[in-house]
């Protein structure tokens, strides 16, 4: 985690190219480790993991593409791309794999995610002394055996008369610096709320309100997005109190936001005002032809996995378009089959997630359940409006919480099998689920009617003697 937020994205092993970012490297040698584990006895833990078939075929898929471009006889510039697509994915399903089988306890698995918030907190540290003039740290940063792979983004404009500022931190791009603060803002609203009373809960609050803070800083249509379907997805399970207490905590913090940045605001509204016109939009939706027509030439396994490269001119067989979108980078590489497998590698995880949320142990456990569900559906989300897996940090965060999905699946036991938790009369961060309702009140029903046929029984038993 540390590697991956503090060190800035453009930063990397001299000579490896764009795969040589220090984390990258240590999610292979984890996916290593996870296979020694596999081999050396008594192997991983036997408890059902779905996470493993999941991240399986989801690998298998990328093989099979990898080998369907190599025979399409790739170019250099699409072989090397492909080859540096395989190893990014192999290092985030380590990365994953280490976290779902690895972590021994629940306190493993809350130090690990604590780390994650932590990191994003530095990264929106670093993203909002950027944005206020004061310093830009990632300009000191300088590490022994790391050199850039490309210029470090600099602080940017978005906006007419002038612009407002918009800032990276330490990711490779302004809205994957967006997004992925708002993916992790539902685990830092979790360790807010459960943190202990007193002095302990002054870094986690600090936490949440440096992340929600700095995600407008990006200026950009899918953090805002993310950010309000992520805390979206995570509120339904408040009880009504506390989601009023949110909405009005919400209200005064953008009333006090627009009073100290009063153009950030108007800016992001403008973003989704004028989207029509908007030239990013429009390209875009122009490029949807584009895709279909790259699609029907291949459709079921597509061009090859990690081939398309958006380098237009010598550099490529073919000319290219920048195409702002994941799902159709997907579709056009890896056909129907690549596209199965992405949804699969949110899907599954989000039902695994919402499972522990409905039948977790207790009133924690069933809402860090939540909070992990949350943020498969809006980074799903995030993939639809950029291209989301050219982004190492975003890359990571999906497949670490796929990880910590899978662990804390392991460490509860569960299976779909356990019956829905009602909340327990002292619970204040999750209620009862529907389901569970009605099934208490069906319970209920049928016990009663049950009871009173019994009796009836009974005294037409007693009348007759």
């Amino acid at each position: 985690m540390l590697l991956q937020f503090v060190i800035p994205s453009r930063m990397v092993i001299s000579g490896l190219g764009a795969v040589g970012r220090p984390a990258v490297l240590v999610g292979v040698l984890l996916l290593l480790l996870w296979f020694l584990g596999f081999l050396r006895p008594p192997g991983l833990p036997s408890h059902p993991q779905p996470v493993r078939w999941i991240l399986g075929a989801y690998m298998a898929v990328q093989y099979i593409g990898y080998a369907v471009g190599v025979d399409r006889a790739l170019p250099e510039v699409e072989a090397n791309a492909a080859d540096r697509w395989m190893i990014l994915n192999l290092a985030m399903v380590g990365a994953a794999l280490a976290a779902s089988d690895g972590l021994r306890t629940r306190k493993d698995l809350d130090r690990l995610l604590k780390v994650l918030v932590g990191a994003a907190a530095v990264m929106a540290l670093v993203g909002t002394l950027q944005f206020f003039g004061v310093i830009d740290l990632t300009r000191y940063i300088r590490i022994p055996g790391l050199s850039l792979n490309a210029n470090l983004i600099s602080v940017g404009e978005r906006g007419s008369g002038g612009g407002v500022p918009r800032v990276a931190g330490t990711a490779n791009h302004y809205i994957e610096f967006g997004v992925v603060l708002a993916l992790v803002l539902p685990l830092a609203l979790h360790y807010a709320l459960t943190a202990a009373r007193g002095w302990r809960r002054v870094y986690p609050w600090s936490a949440v309100a440096l992340i929600a803070g700095s995600v407008p800083f990006a200026i950009s249509r899918s953090g805002t997005l993310t950010l309000l379907v992520a805390v979206g997805i995570l509120a339904v399970v408040w009880p009504w109190r506390m989601r009023y207490n949110a909405l009005a905590v919400a209200a005064v913090s953008l009333i006090a936001f627009r009073a100290v940045n009063p153009g950030v605001l108007g800016t992001i509204r403008a973003l989704f005002a004028s989207a029509e016109h908007d030239p990013s939009v429009q390209n875009r939706l122009s490029d949807i032809g584009y895709v279909m027509e790259l699609w029907a030439m291949r459709p079921w396994w597509g061009r090859g996995a990690g081939t398309y490269v958006t380098t237009i001119g010598s550099y490529t067989s073919e000319p290219y378009l920048l195409l702002d979108n994941q799902l159709f980078m997907t579709l056009v590489t890896g056909g129907i089959a690549g596209l199965v497998a992405l949804v699969l590698l949110f899907a599954g995880p989000y039902l695994m997630a919402r499972s522990l949320r409905l039948r977790g142990s207790d009133q924690e456990t069933r809402h860090l359940g939540q909070a992990l569900a949350a943020i498969m559906p809006a980074a799903f989300l995030a993939t639809a409006t950029f291209d989301s897996f050219s982004f190492a940090t975003f890359v990571t965060v999906v497949f670490v919480a796929v990880g910590a999905i899978g662990a804390l699946w392991r460490l509860e036991a569960m299976s779909p099998a356990r019956p829905l938790q009602a909340a327990a009369p002292g619970d204040t961060l999750v209620t009862t689920p529907l389901g569970a309702g009605w099934a208490a009140r069906a319970f209920e029903t049928a016990t009663a009617l049950i009871a009173a046929r019994w009796a009836r029984a009974q005294c037409r038993g007693s009348g007759r003697k």
